[in-house]
């Protein structure tokens, strides 16, 4: 029994790093800008349609995908904030609105163009097999690829918001933003690019969770959710909280699914998360932010 939890709890790593990747551009957004982001989901449904294009129509594979669906959900990230956000800042249920109606929006035009068919893409082939896990369970390559993925993301945004000119600008503006706007920060600025770069991140989840998740319109929804509840439980504008919601969500669902089922780890792990937003209404990491300032 208690090797099958230790092979359970590895197992585990791999939907963690699923939902870092999916929940990273949501925190982001959520936790600078201010936005509720209902498109999410969505724009990780688009990633793995541009993954589906790039690999059957280009020839490429998930490697080539990454790169272009972050370019290409990010330019799209940046037409919804230029031409549907842009306005509605500091008026959170408009903006969820608006982002609610982006999302109908797209997976309209994903039907017309796609139709409503399945579409499937396949891992790269330097990926696939696995190798022996503890317990003797084989371990897919691909999934230490996306927990690899995980890691990568999480020190390169890291990085550009504590070790860049850029970053410090957008902590200055998340501390303060009136007093941003004073020192010649243009504020706007910084919401356009943070919108892009985080709906370029969701791209990037659509891109490696198309290999694992066969692709369809409605495919979003659920890592849409998933992206809320680790922000819900790891505290919305601090980083530190996308890692450690995801690890508690998804090692609790995986190891409870095992004891018991998948409902019953699921129910178990919602239940958690409303005990610790009981305790901490903020998340984990969430009280430790303050807001300052504040849009004119």
């Amino acid at each position: 029994m208690g090797d099958a939890v230790l092979t359970q709890f590895f197992s585990g790593f791999s939907l963690v790093a699923i939902l870092i990747i999916a929940a990273l551009g949501l925190a982001v957004i959520f936790g600078v800008a201010g936005v509720i982001n209902m498109a999410h989901g969505e724009f990780i449904m688009v990633g793995a349609y541009v993954a589906s294009v790039v690999q059957s129509g280009l020839g490429g594979n998930t490697f080539w995908s990454i790169p272009i669906c972050f370019v290409a959900v990010g330019l799209l990230g940046l037409v919804v904030e230029r031409t549907v956000i842009r306005g509605l800042y500091d008026r959170p249920l408009e903006t969820l609105l608006a982002t609610w109606g982006v999302s109908l929006i797209l997976i309209v035009i994903i039907k017309m163009i796609f139709g409503t068919e399945l579409h499937y893409v396949g891992s790269p082939e330097m990926l696939q097999g696995g190798f022996p896990a503890p317990g003797n369970l084989p371990f897919p390559w691909y999934r230490l690829f996306l927990i690899l993925l995980s890691i990568l993301l999480l020190v390169l945004t890291f990085v550009l918001f504590f070790r860049t000119k850029f970053g410090l600008a957008v902590r200055a503006v998340r501390r303060n933003r009136s007093m941003s706007e004073a020192m010649g920060i243009n504020t706007a600025r910084v919401d356009m690019l943070i919108f892009a770069y985080g709906s370029g991140l969701a791209g990037v989840a659509g891109a490696v969770l198309a290999p694992i998740k066969t692709v369809s319109p409605t495919m979003g929804f659920p890592y849409a959710v998933d992206s809320f509840m680790v922000l819900v439980m790891g505290g919305v504008g601090n980083l530190l909280g996308v890692p450690v919601g995801a690890a508690i969500i998804g090692e609790g669902e995986t190891i409870l699914a095992f004891l018991f089922n998948s409902v019953i780890g699921k129910l178990l792990v919602f239940l958690l998360i409303v005990l610790v937003i009981r305790i901490v209404p903020r998340g984990i990491f969430g009280y430790q932010e303050r807001t300052l300032g504040h849009r004119r």
